[in-house]
């Protein structure tokens, strides 16, 4: 269990803090979008490190995975409806 919650951390999280920076990088109102690009990308990482802390709390494995499907998914939904972001 513990390597499932290790891979889960690790790529879950690297999933989820993409999606984040897409996301924020459409959102945040900087005039120039280097500028918004690289805040995403700088907290991207901040994000990251919070989902792997959050993923070895008590935190059920498989209430973590349906987390992080339902949360991604959201993201998924929001960035390519909502802020239209072509694949």
């Amino acid at each position: 269990m513990k390597i499932i919650r290790l891979i889960t951390a690790i790529l879950g999280g690297y999933l989820l803090s993409s999606l984040l920076t897409v996301s924020l990088t459409l959102v945040l109102p900087f005039s120039n979008k280097a500028e918004s690009v690289v805040l995403a990308s700088m907290l991207s990482f901040t994000f990251w490190l919070l989902f792997i802390l959050y993923s070895y709390s008590s935190i059920s494995i498989k209430k973590l995975l349906i987390q992080l499907a339902v949360v991604s998914v959201l993201l998924f939904l929001i960035n390519s409806y909502f802020l239209e972001v072509k694949a």
